[in-house]
């Protein structure tokens, strides 16, 4: 029996930004190492969970950016959702803060280090 999947690029569309699904495309190399990922974008999600997954990231993201003050982008939080949601989510690693940490903590200075990908996830492009 086949199970019919879909690319996460699909899920992320409907629940995240156009600009963070650029961000992350710009960074998927970067991502890739950081986080041990063969796949980011069109990794396959199994099509019979795509309510369920669609529900569990909107909580996710509604409850990190609720928290945000209301002058701070919410894009940063898409970016590093989608990614989380797919590690942690999706393929079932188990969380282990210091090795989250570790990987945002690089994934930041990859953003830090591109001026225009700052300037986006930071909302201060024009």
């Amino acid at each position: 029996m086949t199970v019919e999947t879909y690319a996460y690029r699909e899920f992320l569309e409907e629940v995240i930004s156009p600009v963070a699904i650029s961000v992350l495309d710009r960074l998927t190399p970067q991502i890739g190492q950081i986080y041990s990922l063969g796949e980011l974008l069109d990794a396959q999600l199994p099509r019979g969970e795509q309510d369920a997954h669609e529900e569990r990231f909107m909580e996710r993201l509604t409850r990190i950016v609720r928290l945000l003050p209301p002058d701070v982008s919410p894009m940063a939080n898409e970016v590093f959702t989608a990614i989380e949601f797919l590690i942690y989510e999706i393929h079932g690693e188990p969380v282990k803060v210091g090795i989250a940490w570790a990987r945002l903590e690089e994934l930041g200075d990859e953003i830090r280090s591109d001026p225009l990908l700052y300037s986006l996830l930071t909302g201060k492009a024009n």
